[in-house]
């Protein structure tokens, strides 16, 4: 044991090292409190031992590699030594992500280190020439002071005694425990304030290498902790956000005509459906609108699908959204502009969470959720109360009609009347389905696509019979698509194939005459294009990544869309799922446009290096 209780002081220096930088991270947190504080306490000698771990591991790594050895002092030395050079890499990796975190608000991730290491990547970042030698003296700076550090400690007697009383094993495990329960504590801590909502640690958490996003709801549910209610969440929110959305205060000329806005939202409702035989009233409808044939949800699912339409922000954005009950900018311009509000959904808004995102500022009241029976009655119960909705308001002031429609969603239900594929699959045992039995699943699926037809002429009958489409901007759009294994997968949330990610969009402005769009359009696009129309003279990229497609000037050449930690990269010739994780860096492939694999993956990163590096700071933009 004497051999190595100077790895032992140095490992104690590096610790004091590590905390001091996650000290440094903490000190960048925006809104900090007494919570982020307690929490910052709790967690960090947790965080510390991690990024310790790198040189614990390495020097019990060579000490067990090193067992034959019969020279002690070589032995040790060989630890020793690796243990220092392990904790300066480290340190050094560490100290990377707290530049990067200070100058562009993201940390070190797979994409980063894609963009530092690709030819063009490093100017990218606007890091040029001139800039290397201060690197490079830093980097020589660290490692000089390591290896100085590991030498004092390899020579220090007094260093070693110090070591040698505080790692008897009581001594360790007594370390170890207090280490663990302060950093268990700091997790319920955490799990706790996302149960209830409280936006102050969420917010500060995420400055935290490596910080560790527990969710604890079924727990503290189960042992009685009262969840918030809704008005008890809105009445703390844009507390402690750490968002910085808009990101700049949205302009608005207040010379806008005040247009009814009906928000027609359909689950699974994937690009193809919409066409004369499945959905003629659709169609009918888009004849006289204004039709985005080439349209890519935000999302594989109905999270990030419905999000990215109503906000226009990538789907990382979720979780501070969330935390902080932001609203979209674009529910705040009607609510300045006295708007009256009815939302209903056939699924729930408690989840995904709209009622504290997307709907945050609309009163409970005029949110309405019936997710009872069959999708097809839901359906047919629920326009029909958003119909007497806008017959009972139509010259009552502007209002916003909202109604999230579920007969696409599986098991894709109907009733006998929207039979027009017969041959279809009668009954869907997910544990037994099979990929021949794909066309039958979607030609019931079609038949799901024709009643939701059948509802949304009820809507459109309702608009037409008070002549309400002169003064009435009406958006019918699929939350993300849905896939019958033409590319290997059922259903959605699966993949980024064009099947699960490309949906029908439809928006009838009034004046604006029919129009088809052929090119490419995202769900981010949607908000932007009808701001006009709201007054808004802010530019987009104020409040939002998406684009006014209509003004003449704009056009989309890429999109990216979002699972729940994915982000994928949909461009002009090619897709990849960007490789913002380990496991997504590690998997990642090159695909055509129509999702075949293809070579010459390290060939696109190094032709969009500008274009990545746009992506991850487009990732930030509206962060604190």
């Amino acid at each position: 044991m004497k051999n190595y209780l100077k790895t032992f002081s140095y490992l104690g220096f590096t610790y004091l090292i590590n905390a001091v930088i996650l000290l440094l991270f903490y000190f960048m947190a925006d809104d900090a409190g007494v919570r982020s504080v307690i929490y910052f306490i709790l967690s960090a000698g947790g965080y510390t031992l991690i990024y310790t771990l790198p040189a614990i591991i390495v020097a019990a790594a060579v000490f067990g590699a090193t067992v034959k050895v019969k020279n002690a002092s070589t032995r040790s030395a060989a630890v020793h030594w690796s243990c220092v050079a392990a904790s300066f890499i480290s340190v050094l990796l560490l100290l990377t992500d707290l530049g990067l975190y200070r100058g562009w608000g993201f940390h070190f991730n797979p994409l980063v280190y894609n963009l530092l290491t690709t030819p063009g990547g490093f100017a990218s970042m606007g890091l040029r020439a001139e800039n290397v030698v201060p690197l490079v003296a830093v980097i020589v700076f660290l490692a000089a002071f390591f290896g100085g550090l590991g030498y004092l400690c390899s020579r220090s007697e007094k260093l070693k005694s110090v070591a040698g009383k505080l790692c008897t094993l009581r001594m360790s495990i007594a370390l170890f425990l207090v280490i663990a329960l302060s950093f268990t504590c700091g997790i319920f801590m955490y799990g706790y304030e996302r149960y209830r909502m409280e936006p102050e640690v969420l917010a500060s958490a995420k400055v935290i290498p490596l910080s560790i996003p527990v969710s604890m709801k079924s727990f503290f549910k189960k042992i009685g902790v009262k969840a918030p209610d809704r008005q008890e969440i809105l009445l703390r929110a844009g507390a402690g956000t750490g968002l910085r959305y808009p990101a700049k205060a949205v302009v608005r000329d207040g010379k806008n005509m005040k247009y009814n806005v009906v928000w027609l939202a359909c689950e699974s409702w994937r690009g193809d459906m919409l066409n004369e035989k499945v959905m003629p009233n659709a169609w009918r409808m888009a004849q006289k609108s204004i039709r985005f044939t080439n349209n890519l949800s935000g999302g594989n699912g109905t999270r990030m699908g419905v999000f990215s339409m109503f906000y226009g922000l990538y789907g990382n954005y979720w979780h501070p959204v969330l935390n902080s009950r932001r609203g979209p900018v674009f529910m705040d311009w009607l609510i300045e502009d006295g708007y009256k509000f009815f939302c209903v959904t056939s699924a729930k808004f408690s989840y995904p969470e709209f009622d504290h995102t997307v709907f945050a500022r609309v009163p409970s009241d005029s949110l309405l959720s019936d997710d009872n029976g069959a999708t097809f009655q839901r359906d047919q119960r629920n326009v029909k109360k958003l119909c007497k909705f806008i017959a009972d308001n139509r010259d009552k002031g502007p209002f916003f009609g909202f109604m999230f429609f579920e007969s696409p969603h599986a098991p894709y239900e109907f009733p006998a009347e929207n039979i027009i594929e017969p041959d279809y699959h009668k009954s869907i045992n997910y544990a037994s389905v099979s990929k021949e039995a794909g066309p039958a699943i979607k030609r019931r699926y079609m038949n799901a696509c024709n009643h939701l037809d059948s509802r949304l002429k009820e809507v459109f009958d309702t608009l037409e019979k008070y002549d309400m489409l002169k003064n009435t901007i009406v958006v019918l759009v699929g939350d993300h698509g849905e896939e019958f294994f033409e590319k290997g997968r059922l259903g959605h949330n699966s993949t980024f194939v064009k099947e699960q990610i490309h949906t029908p969009l439809v928006i009838h402005i009034p004046g604006a005459g029919a129009k088809i769009y052929d090119k490419m359009s995202s769900h981010f696009d949607i908000v932007p294009m009808l701001a006009p129309y709201f007054g808004v003279t802010s530019p987009a990229e104020d409040y939002c990544l998406g684009y006014n497609l209509l003004d003449g000037k704009s056009e989309r050449t890429y999109s990216l869309a979002s699972g729940w930690s994915e982000l994928f990269f949909i461009g002009s010739k090619h897709k990849i799922l960007l490789p913002t994780t380990s496991l997504s860096s590690a998997t990642n492939k090159l695909y055509d446009i129509n999702d075949k694999e293809v070579e010459g993956k390290d060939k696109f990163f190094a032709d969009n290096v500008s274009l990545l590096m746009k992506i991850q700071l487009d990732s930030q933009r509206f962060n604190k």
